[in-house]
This record gives structure tokens, C-alpha cells and sequence, in this order.
């Protein structure tokens, strides 16, 4: 006998998905019949291959595309067998006896139509989604005006997520969320499925009001609890989040407030009005670039036309300004300097400004009523040049130092569990983790230890990697962090603990097979000539100062201050800026390059780093030795440097 059917739509949340079903068979611990309905939305990451071999007692059903939450919810709910049905989302980890205590509810209040756990996102604060109010003028205006938001515990204000409820304690609500929807399977076949003129959001509010047309009640039932990943198991990327999203609430209003003309138009006018600043939004991030292009090249124009002339441009010029500049941006386009995302081409960028110039300047010839000056369009082309690559540089190298943790700022890691942390050269180069064991600093694996150990190092973010605790326990701290930031995580049973998915096997590599970038000639070249270049303006500059610091001192200095009397050692080529440590033995191996100043040795070296550690990281650099590399480690090593004095 089948007590809980659960279904679950997936789409391309496979690890998600893995937690999540090792949750449900953990909270179920045998005790009920459960049957579990996987539906896979046209998944690309083998969702599906990998669960069959995992969990081979669930069903399966693979749609052939994206068919929507509803419908593909649908397709199993037509199929399910039990007493009682959970729909729940790939996103959400349950915690021990759920089945249990949603059961003995029902059970004592036969009135139930629907039930949502309380439902804890990642960062520990409740998931407001999992209580809501029906759209109505109080519920409406508040939340348009964005009173809610300022007077969450108001009743008058709070109404839409419910805000001035008690979170731990339970109450009939108008809706809740689709992510938990536990259902009483006769009260679903006499509500109906969802409607699919859904595709995403929106359903569960229309189906919850069906439920209680039918004289059933809807419950937030804080006693059971649910780490909801909210928004991994459905991305808000783009204006398809927007479309979809209030798109479903137009359709909720139509379908179920038609009654009412002055309510179905506020509540439409809200919807527009939110629709629009979030297109707005979306239309800012990808019109930021062009539109500042714009205002740089006019101001451009400007300066140029004002040193040319001693004029403000006229409305003659204005007009031959904009011509210009239209065609400049045109020709942005055809070089697709706006065409990636979260890169910034700056070599792209100069060639259409350069192809812009020669454009306007053709014009010139060919125009005459166009042809003011040309020396205000070489000019322009001056000053666009360097108005538009500064600001890109500036973006870039900022992109930069947050890319490679040029400033090294740690974020404090706590792992709990028997797993120790599978991290490559790479990631430790990078170094943008502090690491730390939970059991390593306390024999102790209770509750109260891990929450002192939380508050006492700081700890940014927390992986659950074992057995240690129970699902409640773990939800219990997540609560009890959810106003200090701490961000949790929870891997998979029988997962590797990998902080990325870039792994490379060092110890492996065949020293004879693979050419180095350290041998490579113009790599050679472009660090000899950097290392020529620098240790002469700092020969010039520098170290007049250090040798005169050094002898003040009688050569008492730090190690790092006193690196840098071996700059003529640079310039003559026995050293390098950046190598191998000058304590370090190479026994023949030379290969891997020149004595350095600095290096990845130098910037990760601690008491008792073995000879084995040392060489992973001298083979991560020679292998991958460019000039950008050594730049980045040079500033690392400053910002370094700066925090220790």
C-alpha cells in the first residue's frame, strides 16, 4: 500500500535533485509506503542516467522538452497512487520524521486541504513564499507601494507574505508555496491538477485557491522544516523570469478576480508596474555600455569642438554629432564589442573606434555639409580613445583583482564531516578559502560546539559533508545563523568534496610528456624583458633607498624589505621577479625555472609544507608560466606584504 506519492520536476539541478532524494529516503526511514515520481524536463546534465543508478526504485519520466511545472507535474499526478501527494521542488532538503508529523496532522484536522512546511533558504532566513495572502486591494496596494517591505509586522501592510504571523507557529493561510505542497490525494481530485495555462509561477497560488473553494483549509505548518535552495531549481535569468512570472499572475487575475473591475485593475496596473521596472532593469544591464559609449564620444565632441571653435555646439552640430556617434556605435556592434556578457574586449574596442574614425572622416570628403572640421574628428577620436579604454581598463582590472583574489581576502570555510576537502594547486594559488575542519578543532560533534565554533572563526560558510548530524539539527542552525550571513551547503552522499569542477591530477603529470609554458620562447622572452624593464626604473627609484635603509639598520630588515637588494641580481638575469624560492634545492631540476623574488612557494609556504607540496606547486607554475600570471602573483605578493606590517 502506497501511503505518500512525491513528485518532483527537474531540469539540470542533478546534485540538487541527488540531496534531495537521499533526504526523502532518510525522513521516510521505511516507515511509510512511498512511491516517487521524477519528472525531467528535457535535462542536459544526465540527470536522469545518474539517478536511475542511484535510486532505481523511483519512476521516471523524461519529457522530450521543457513542457513547464504544470504540465509536468500533471503527467505524474494522473499516475500517483497514495493516500497523500507531496509536490516538492529538486531545490529542497527534508529533515528526519516529516512524513510523520504531516501525517498525524492531517489526520487530526480533517478539514486540511494543503500544508506547507516551514521552509529555510541557504543563508538561514524563512522562505516568505511559504505563506501568502489571495490578491486583493489591501493585500495589492501595500505591496505595489512597497509598504510591505517598510512595515513587514504591520497587518494592515504585511499581508502579502503574511510577514506579521508568528514564524514558528501555525496558521490557516490563503496560499502557499509549490515548492512543499503536502495534499491530501482526494482533496487534489476534487480541487484538480494544476492548471497548465501556468507554465511556471502562478500555479500553486490558483491551485490553492481552488482547494479552498472547495471548503478545505490551507495550513503554514512551522513544526516540519525544509531547506529550500530557492531559485536553483528554476533560474531568474533574463526576461523569461519576467514573462513567465507576471504573466502567471496576469492570468490568476483574469481566471479567478474577473468579478471585480476595480480590483482586476489595480492588481493588473501592479503587475505592469512591477513588470516594468523589472524589463527596465534588465534593459539597464544590457544598454549600461552603449549608452555610457554615448554620453563619453558626445562629451568628446564637446571638449573638441570647444577648443576648436571656443563654441558650444549649435543645434547644426548637435544634429552632425549624433551622426557621428550613431556610426561609431554601429560599428561597436559589427566589432561585437557589446557582444559578451562579462567580458570587456578593450583591443575590440579600439579597432572600431580607429574604423570610426576613418568612416567620419570619409564622410568629410564625401559630405560637405557634414564636413565642419576634421580636426574636431581627430580630436574626438583622441579623446574617445582614451575616455572609453579608461573606463573599460578600470572595470577590467577590477574584474581582475576580484577574479584572481589579487587582495587575498579569505573566506573562512568550515567543513563538518569525515571528507577532507579535494583542492588543486590551482584553487590554493587562488586562495580565496581559509579551511576549516570541524573535526580537527573539537572532538565534541554536538550542536553547541558547531555554533561556538561558527561564532568563534568567523565562519563565512558551512558544508555538510557527513553523517555528523541530522537533517533537524542541521535546519536548527541554519536558523539560528539566519541574521549573521552564514551561507550552508550540503553535499550529496558519496560525493567528492571539490570546491570546483577544474581538478587536475598534479602528482600524475609526466614531467618528460608535457612542454612547459616556462620553456616556451616567447615566454622566455616577455619575462626577461619585463624583468629588465622593472628592476631599472626600480634600481633608479627603489633601491638607492633600500641599501641606504639597510645599512641604518646594520641589516636588521625584514625578509621581504631585503629581497629587494637583489634587484641588480634581476637586471643581470641570475634571478627573476618570480620563480622558485632562492632557498630552494633544485637537484637538476632546472626546468622549472629561474630563481624569483617571489612566487607561489613564497605566497603558500608554511611550517612543515612537505617537499612533494612544494614541487605540485612548482609544476602548476612552470606548466602555466605566462606573463599575466607573474603580474598577478607580483601583486598578490605587495598586497601580501602591505597586511603583514
Amino acid at each position: 500500500m502506497t501511503d505518500i506519492s512525491i513528485v518532483i520536476v527537474n531540469y539540470n539541478v542533478k546534485d540538487h535533485l541527488d540531496a534531495c532524494l537521499a533526504s526523502i529516503y532518510k525522513s521516510n526511514n521505511n516507515k511509510y509506503g512511498i512511491e516517487i515520481f521524477i519528472v525531467d524536463n528535457n535535462s542536459i546534465d544526465g540527470s536522469s542516467s545518474f539517478l536511475k543508478g542511484k535510486y532505481p526504485n523511483a519512476n521516471y519520466i523524461e519529457n522530450e522538452k521543457n513542457l513547464g511545472f504544470s504540465k509536468a507535474n500533471n503527467i505524474a499526478l494522473k499516475r500517483v497512487s497514495g493516500k497523500y501527494v507531496l509536490i516538492l521542488n529538486p531545490d529542497t532538503i527534508l529533515e528526519e520524521g516529516t512524513f510523520e508529523k504531516l501525517i498525524s496532522f492531517c489526520e487530526n484536522n480533517k478539514e486540511v486541504g494543503a500544508i506547507s512546511s516551514k521552509l529555510i533558504m541557504a543563508n538561514g532566513k524563512l522562505d516568505l513564499a511559504c505563506k501568502r495572502s489571495f490578491p486583493s486591494l489591501g493585500v495589492a496596494l501595500p505591496r505595489i507601494t512597497g509598504l510591505s517591505k517598510l512595515f513587514p509586522k504591520s497587518r494592515l501592510f504585511g499581508k502579502y507574505n503574511l510577514t506579521y504571523l508568528d514564524e514558528n507557529e501555525t496558521h490557516e493561510v490563503d496560499a502557499v508555496c509549490g515548492a512543499f505542497m503536502f495534499i491530501p490525494k482526494y482533496v487534489l481530485d476534487k480541487a484538480g491538477l494544476f492548471d497548465e495555462d501556468y507554465f511556471m509561477y502562478g500555479e500553486d497560488l490558483d491551485l490553492c485557491f481552488r482547494i479552498k473553494k472547495n471548503g478545505y483549509k490551507i495550513y503554514y505548518y512551522p513544526e516540519v522544516k525544509t531547506v529550500h535552495l530557492k531559485g536553483e531549481s528554476t533560474k531568474k535569468s533574463g526576461l523569461a523570469f519576467v514573462n513567465n512570472f507576471y504573466g502567471a499572475m496576469n492570468i490568476f487575475v483574469s481566471k479567478n478576480l474577473g468579478g471585480s473591475v476595480i480590483l482586476t485593475l489595480i492588481l493588473k496596473l501592479g503587475v505592469f508596474y512591477f513588470s516594468f521596472f523589472s524589463y527596465l532593469k534588465r534593459l539597464f544591464r544590457v544598454l549600461k555600455f552603449p549608452v555610457l559609449d554615448i554620453a563619453l564620444l558626445f562629451i568628446s565632441f564637446v571638449i573638441s569642438i570647444k577648443s576648436r571653435f571656443d563654441i558650444f555646439p549649435n543645434r547644426s552640430y548637435l544634429f552632425i554629432i549624433a551622426i557621428y556617434i550613431t556610426i561609431w556605435i554601429l560599428i561597436f556592434s559589427m566589432f561585437r564589442v557589446y557582444a559578451k556578457k562579462y567580458v570587456i574586449p578593450l583591443a575590440s574596442t579600439f579597432n572600431a573606434i580607429i574604423a570610426g574614425f576613418f568612416i567620419n572622416s570619409s564622410i568629410t570628403y564625401f559630405f560637405k555639409e557634414f564636413a565642419y572640421s576634421r580636426e574636431v574628428i581627430l580630436l574626438s577620436t583622441i579623446l574617445g580613445i582614451a575616455f572609453l579604454l579608461s573606463y573599460r581598463g578600470i572595470i577590467s582590472f577590477y574584474r581582475y583583482m576580484i577574479s584572481k583574489n589579487i587582495i587575498m581576502k579569505k573566506i573562512n570555510l568550515l567543513i563538518v564531516g569525515d571528507k577532507e576537502l579535494n583542492q588543486d594547486v590551482e584553487e590554493r594559488f587562488l586562495a580565496k578559502y581559509n579551511v576549516i575542519y570541524f573535526n580537527r578543532i573539537s572532538d565534541k560533534k554536538d550542536i553547541s560546539t558547531l555554533s561556538e565554533i561558527i561564532n568563534l572563526k568567523n565562519i563565512n560558510e558551512v558544508v555538510f559533508s557527513g553523517d555528523y548530524f541530522t537533517n533537524h539539527e542541521i535546519l536548527k542552525v541554519m536558523w539560528d545563523f539566519s541574521g549573521k550571513n552564514v551561507i550552508f551547503k550540503i553535499v550529496p552522499t558519496g560525493n567528492d568534496l571539490i570546491l570546483s569542477k577544474l581538478h587536475s591530477n598534479i602528482n600524475d603529470l609526466s614531467l618528460v610528456e608535457i612542454e612547459y609554458n616556462i620553456k616556451n620562447k616567447m615566454n622566455i622572452f616577455l619575462k626577461r624583458l619585463f624583468d629588465v624593464i622593472v628592476s631599472i626604473l626600480m634600481i633608479f627609484t627603489v633601491y638607492p633607498f633600500i641599501v641606504l635603509y639597510y645599512k641604518a639598520k646594520k641589516g636588521n630588515i625584514s625578509k621581504h624589505t631585503s629581497k629587494l637588494l637583489m634587484l641588480p641580481g634581476v637586471f643581470t638575469g641570475k634571478y627573476s621577479f618570480v620563480g622558485i624560492p632562492v632557498w630552494y634545492e633544485t637537484k637538476g631540476r632546472e626546468y622549472l625555472g629561474k630563481k624569483g623574488l617571489t612566487g607561489i612557494i613564497q605566497l603558500n609556504h608554511f611550517e612543515g609544507i612537505g617537499d612533494e607540496e612544494m614541487m605540485n606547486y612548482n609544476i602548476f607554475y612552470a606548466k602555466n608560466q605566462n606573463l599575466k600570471m607573474d603580474i598577478e602573483i607580483l601583486l598578490k605578493t605587495v598586497f601580501f606584504t602591505i597586511r603583514k606590517t
